[in-house]
């Protein structure tokens, strides 16, 4: 009898199997998920459109002086918007209607006909979700008044949307809304291209709200009369039978506005006196003792030179150098010189002659003048003394040495300060201007408050009554907000007084840095050069009035003798070429 033997499936083999037949199952099964949705879809979009049609056929049924929204212009018994459930599906259904003034006869007063109702203009639209995913369908259709047109009772409302540019707002959603007048009213239409919107056929009265909004744009409208705005503007409209009222609102992009407060710079240094060696990096043939450096050893066997390197100097939150300064000890055997050095590619080497003359060589004559080093360079400094003797009996000696700095601005945080746009919405019983901006905030823990969203507009900036601070430098001058653009504004803050001045001075339109400004009247005969941002602060003056002197190069000087100054004073100096 003969076998055969017959080979059988391996592991790897069958396992192959099993993933391709899972495979297959799966996108079987992916298919028949996709398509269920589009059966579902489908489904859900032949159920919007019935019911954008069936409600459309339901207003071409009714007669045309019924056809009309609830609060809508012209009035009706159809819901604006309303929720149908269809087929397991739900739907938000709404319906717009209005009068349209046809252009072919004229517009407005220049109808030929006199009838700015020459038709209604129904919209039907239907919303739904399928699977998260939102969904739309609509409907337009015109109807048109049985037999000859004729005019309908009341007035016309015209809203024109427009931006700082004067260019007209399309998509932007116009309310109006008015509960004093028979229908109710409370209607909500976008402007197209013409950013124009009309509603012929408006019922007579007043207190008609107007309300414009957009998605990323300031808001306009109109104010009502209150105890607190008395006097408002725009106030509500009001329609009367066959006029137009017209009513234009400014809305923008918006932008934001970061407003940081910090200290001012403050004076500080580096000095050592050498009582001990604790602030030197190094020293070569050279020591510290009796409160001096000198060099290394005893009368007899000084060394013929030696040296010292102070602990590098890096100020924290720096602004700028001031001078350097050392007193020194020698004799015709004996000279002690001064090279500054700073961090570059990390390591320390000498100041070029060209920023402090005769460095390389040694200084011998202090104090050095180091304003002239820009602290974004020169961040970390370094003295090294050079001590040199001919007798060895004899040695020069450095008492101390010192460098002088401005560092700061620091950030100022938890700082509360109030805010106001230059657009008004009215004005009080007391003639005191209503703002629609006016707000307060505070820095955050990083000394910066970021007013997002703002709308576009020329700001103020003060501090709230009773602050501990008082405003001695705002850069830039004026906190302006462009449409849809960032803005930032730093304020330097200083101890309040009772009375304080801060000047600015502007040629042709921008900050003078470098003017020489002086205040005197009341005991007081004070110099001050303004800085890069065109100010200057005076704190702590008596109140009165004031001779003001400014003078820049290239400009003329100016002079004004009735500077009025009392609590926080502000002086604007226009300076003339």
């Amino acid at each position: 009898m003969r076998f055969r033997n017959v080979r059988g499936l391996t592991l790897v083999e069958a396992l192959i199997g099993c993933a391709m037949i899972l495979i297959v199952f799966l996108a079987i099964f992916a298919t028949f998920q996709l398509s269920l949705v589009l059966v579902f879809s489908t489904k859900a979009a032949s159920g919007a459109a019935s019911l954008v049609n069936e409600r459309i056929e339901y207003i071409r049924g009714l007669e045309y002086d019924a056809i009309g929204t609830v609060g809508g212009i012209p009035s009706g018994t159809i819901a604006q918007v309303e929720t149908v459930e269809l087929n397991g599906v739900s739907y938000t259904l709404s319906t717009l209607i209005q009068y349209v003034d046809a252009p072919e006869d004229g517009l407005d007063t220049f109808d030929e006909t006199g009838v700015t109702a020459d038709y209604k203009s129904v919209r039907v639209s239907a919303d739904w979700m399928v699977r998260s995913i939102p969904r739309s369908t609509f409907a337009l259709t015109r109807i048109s008044p049985p037999g000859i047109e004729s005019n309908v009772p009341g007035g016309t409302i015209r809203i024109n949307v427009f931006d700082e540019a004067a260019a007209p707002v399309s998509g932007a959603a116009v309310r109006i809304v008015n509960s004093s007048v028979s229908p109710a009213v409370d209607v909500t239409v976008t402007t197209g291209v013409s950013g124009s919107v009309a509603f012929p056929g408006a019922t007579p009265g007043s207190g008609y709200q107007v309300t414009v909004t957009k998605e990323g744009h300031s808001s306009a409208q109109t104010y009502g009369a209150t105890v607190q705005n008395p006097n408002p503007n725009p106030g509500h409209i009001a329609v009367a039978d066959d006029t137009t009222t017209t009513l234009s609102l400014e809305i923008n992009e918006l932008g934001s506005l970061a407003v940081s407060t910090w200290s001012p710079p403050g004076e500080g240094e580096f000095s050592d006196s050498f009582t001990n060696q604790s602030n030197l990096a190094a020293t070569t043939s050279a020591t510290v003792s009796g409160g001096v450096l000198r060099l290394d050893g005893t009368p007899g066997e000084y060394p013929a030179s030696g040296s010292a390197v102070s602990e590098p100097i890096a100020p924290e939150s720096l602004s700028a150098w001031d001078e350097l300064s050392w007193s020194a000890s020698t004799s015709a055997q004996t000279s002690a010189r001064i090279t500054l050095f700073y961090l570059s590619d990390g390591s320390y080497v000498p100041v070029p002659d060209e920023a402090i003359p005769g460095n390389s060589a040694g200084l011998t004559a202090s104090p050095v003048d180091l304003s002239g080093l820009p602290a974004e360079t020169y961040g970390s400094l370094q003295i090294r003394g050079y001590l040199d003797s001919t007798d060895p009996d004899w040695t020069p000696a450095i008492a101390d040495w010192a460098i002088a700095y401005l560092s700061g601005p620091t950030p100022l945080p938890d700082i509360d300060f109030d805010i106001h746009g230059t657009r008004t919405i009215g004005v009080a019983s007391g003639g005191e201007p209503i703002y629609k901006v006016d707000d307060s905030y505070t820095t955050d823990e990083t000394g910066v408050a970021a007013i997002d969203p703002l709308e576009s507009d020329g700001y103020v900036i003060t501090m709230p009554s009773g602050s501990s601070y008082a405003i001695a430098e705002q850069c830039p001058i004026d906190a302006a907000v462009a449409p849809g653009q960032d803005a930032s504004s730093s304020l330097t803050l200083v101890a309040a007084t009772a009375h304080s001045l801060r000047v600015v001075v502007l040629g042709n339109g921008s900050a003078v840095a470098g003017a020489s400004v002086t205040l005197s009247g009341n005991s007081v005969n004070e110099t001050l050069v303004t800085s890069s941002c065109g100010q200057v602060f005076f704190s702590g003056i008596p109140s009165g009035t004031y001779t003001l002197s400014v003078s820049a190069t290239g400009y003329q000087v100016l002079t004004d003798t009735a500077v009025a100054v009392t609590g926080s004073s502000r002086y604007t100096a226009t300076l003339t070429e």
